[in-house]
């Protein structure tokens, strides 16, 4: 089991822990190893976390898990009040539709993505990517990262507002910037 995740993910936990009060279930989508997301729950007992991805490679399997097919999450509308994208949106087919439906059953979206600090080629990127799955023992053959405004552009084309938005510490040796996105339909209250 990949425990090299553990220790700087508990450490951020506190970042994300203004963003949880008034949470009651939250649905992790592209869980992937499911270690990020049983270390959250670990430290928010209170909150119901379910983990969902289009195949199962997770390393830890204490929470719930549901495969689906990547274009339609098997939820009712706003089933959850939180879906968690953690590095997900880069890895899919579709992103656009990875996103819609995690707002559609959701009534807030959490995303975390990385861009490239300036000045790494994409040649530099999708290496450091590729070798950082295989150090997870996850198996991708889908990356295509985001820049900052390719991601915003996203949001702004599904109706999503940004409610907050952070750059979270980053302990590896890849050359980027990640950030966390609360996002919310802009009709919809926070």
């Amino acid at each position: 089991m990949n425990s090299c995740l553990d220790e700087p993910i508990s450490e951020l936990t506190d970042l994300f822990r203004p963003y949880m009060k008034g949470v009651g279930s939250v649905i992790d989508i592209g869980t992937g190893t499911s270690i990020p997301i049983h270390i959250f729950a670990d430290s928010f007992p209170a909150i119901k976390f379910y983990t969902t991805d289009i195949e199962d490679q997770r390393q830890r399997k204490k929470l719930p898990f549901i495969l689906y097919d990547g274009i339609t999450l098997p939820f009712g509308n706003q089933k959850f009040d939180v879906s968690v994208l953690n590095e997900t949106l880069h890895h899919c087919e579709n992103p656009e539709t990875v996103l819609r439906e995690a707002h559609r059953v959701a009534k807030a979206v959490f995303v975390v993505e990385h861009f490239p600090d300036p000045g790494v080629s994409t040649e530099e990127l999708v290496k450091g990517e590729f070798s950082t799955l295989e150090v997870l023992d996850l198996e991708c053959s889908v990356y295509n990262p985001f820049d900052e405004d390719s991601l915003l552009s996203l949001y702004r084309k599904l109706g999503l507002e940004i409610k907050a938005k952070f750059e979270i510490p980053y302990f590896g040796n890849r050359k980027i910037k990640k950030y966390f996105f609360k996002l919310v339909g802009r009709m919809e209250e926070e």
